[in-house]
């Protein structure tokens, strides 16, 4: 099944589970459900798209690679630096209207690096965590397949990146640009992103298409140089925290499919309290500030 197809599928995704967590109009309004959906598209997405494509099937096939070399201005003959001329925003468009991610060459060529860096990561992993290893052999796992079940009354669709061959372990490629390591994308990214609520969705879904619960790991990919991989899992307290989130979610949605009601957030005002490190900053200032001129 293409991703197009997949993303058509009328069926709840670990994305609407934390939509519906945040806001019932806004899971509503990002699914197939609503008749006037778009699907929201950037330079950084359509980036992670043809990474994964690269990494996980091997090939660019779904990116049409632009050279602005090929598209200098009409009457200055400059060379476009991004999409800043009418010849290379045509052929944007154009690749765009034949199914095609527009990319420019410089920036394919920072996606291969990446993948260059993960896939050399990849086989380092032989000794350390055999079973990731393993997992990205060519018999041992495979990528982006589509699971569908029915939860309850509600349809249910995922596609892991990688998922080995015996069901039991989850690969999730993420290429970010937090710098830091797996600290900082952890206190940035893992959680505020929602992404231990899609652990603990495609979790559920294999547990209840194969009967095994897997374990559920990130392969983390900067995208900035020297592009350094790293892997992180959650703990059994967060995924456990997490499913519980997964089942809320779902109650949620039945909830809101039955009613056929999908409410916004509350009409009233939403009062914001100061965080602790806020209060400790000013205790420290008034304490000792620097910039005092009565000392």
């Amino acid at each position: 099944m293409s991703m197009q197809e997949y993303l058509d599928l009328p069926a709840v995704s670990a994305g609407l589970i934390t939509d519906v967590l945040d806001c019932p109009a806004r899971a509503w309004w990002n699914s197939w459900l609503n008749p006037n959906r778009v699907r929201e598209t950037s330079p950084e997405m359509d980036a992670g798209t043809i990474a994964h494509a690269v990494l996980l099937e091997g090939n660019a096939d779904c990116c049409a690679v632009i050279d602005p070399e090929d598209h200098p201005a009409e009457k200055t003959g400059a060379i476009p630096v991004g999409w800043t001329n009418k010849s290379i925003r045509a052929a944007r468009d154009a690749a765009r209207e034949s199914g095609k991610i527009p990319i420019l060459k410089q920036d394919i060529a920072e996606i291969s690096a990446m993948v260059a860096s993960a896939l050399e990561f990849i086989d380092s992993l032989k000794e350390t965590e055999p079973a990731i290893y393993a997992a990205f052999q060519t018999d041992g796992g495979e990528s982006e397949l589509t699971f569908t079940w029915d939860d309850g009354p509600t349809p249910c669709r995922i596609r892991p990146d990688r998922i080995s061959t015996d069901h039991k372990l989850v690969v999730d490629a993420k290429f970010t640009s937090i710098e830091g390591g797996p600290r900082a994308w952890i206190r940035t990214q893992l959680f505020s992103m929602g992404y231990d609520t899609s652990a603990a969705f495609y979790s559920r879904g294999i547990e209840q298409i194969y009967g095994v619960v897997p374990t559920y790991i990130f392969l983390v990919v900067p995208t900035k140089l020297p592009c350094l991989p790293y892997l992180v899992g959650l703990d059994p307290r967060s995924m456990d925290l997490a499913a519980q989130k997964v089942s809320l979610g779902l109650m949620e949605w039945k909830s809101c499919a039955k009613a056929d009601s999908w409410p916004s957030y509350p009409r009233v005002v939403h009062w914001a309290e100061a965080p602790a490190w806020m209060e400790a900053q000013i205790e420290v200032r008034q304490m000792d500030d620097p910039w005092r001129r009565d000392k």
